[in-house]
This record gives C-alpha cells, structure tokens and sequence, in this order.
C-alpha cells in the first residue's frame, strides 16, 4: 500500500467528518429531548404541594378506615366508603358490612389508629403509592386492656378530579 492510500477517509474529506459529528449531534440532541420529555417531566409535574396531599391524604384515610367504635362503627364505615374508588371500595364494602361491623357490634370493639410516620414512594399525575407507620389501639369485650399494634401499610391513590382517593390498602 502506498502511503496515499493509508491516508483516512476523514483527513481526505473534512467535510464529511463534520457532516458526520453534526448528525452525531443531532441524534444525541433528539435523544435527550425524548429523555426529558418521557422521564425527567412527568416527576416535575408533581411538586412538593401533591407530595403532601397524597400522604395527608393517605394518612386521613387510613385514620377513618381503621378508627371505631362498637356505637360508631356503621356510620364510619359509610362515610369511610367516600374516600376510596375502584376494586378497593368494593371489597371495603363487602368485607366491612359482613366482617367488621358486625364483630364490632358484637364483640364491642374500639379501635383508634394514629400515623406515626408517612412518606410518599412513588407519585405521578394520576398515581401514587404512600408507606404509612400505623399504631392502632384495640379494645374490646373479651381484651378490655387496651393492645397496640403497630404496622405499614402501603396506601395506593389514584386522583380523580381534584382529590385523591384510596384504591389499594396492602399491610407490608
């Protein structure tokens, strides 16, 4: 090989190196644009303020679900069923009307739970997953000392319209 034909492609043809850097560029400039648009904004939309909506909100709700008494029982549970949506409100329903107040009633159960702790996990626009530390007091008929429990709970929240509602409920 001569040494002519060793010469590079790049040191033949300048323009050719900057055309290709240029397009180089602009891929890596569209790259960065769908990064920003598909990851980096939707955790911008959601600001200190809805952080501390979904956890109050949470906490609230795990308060009215988990707080009772054998007189109160019934009308918490109904008023409870206004701050949830989706398959988790059904099953509330159905399990609060033939398990819970019931039991309540007959075995005089009182409960009153307090947040310890909450932290938001995971919030988007419509989305949000809140860890709850719950300490719940317990009484009843048959344990009328009173026995504290304590738990976390992972709260789902999914918004609808200006509110967040309950739609999941996991102890963790």
């Amino acid at each position: 090989m001569k040494a002519e034909e060793k010469v590079r492609w790049w040191s033949r043809n300048p323009r050719r190196l900057v055309s290709v850097l240029a397009a180089l560029t602009a891929v890596a400039a569209v790259l960065a644009a769908i990064l920003y648009v598909t990851t980096y904004r939707p955790d911008q939309r959601v600001d200190d303020d809805v952080r501390a909506a979904v956890t109050d909100t949470a906490s609230q709700g795990a308060v009215a679900l988990l707080s009772y008494t054998p007189d109160t029982v019934a009308s918490v549970v109904d008023t409870a069923r206004g701050r949830l949506t989706g398959e988790f409100l059904d099953y509330y329903s159905k399990f609060t009307t033939e398990v819970v107040v019931p039991a309540a009633q007959e075995s005089q159960v009182a409960t009153e739970a307090t947040v310890a702790a909450a932290g938001p996990v995971d919030v988007q626009a419509d989305t949000a997953t809140v860890l709850l530390f719950v300490n719940q007091t317990t009484t009843s008929a048959v344990e009328p000392e009173p026995v504290t429990t304590a738990t976390s709970i992972n709260v789902e929240l999914t918004r609808s319209g200006d509110d967040w509602l309950i739609s999941g409920f996991d102890p963790v």
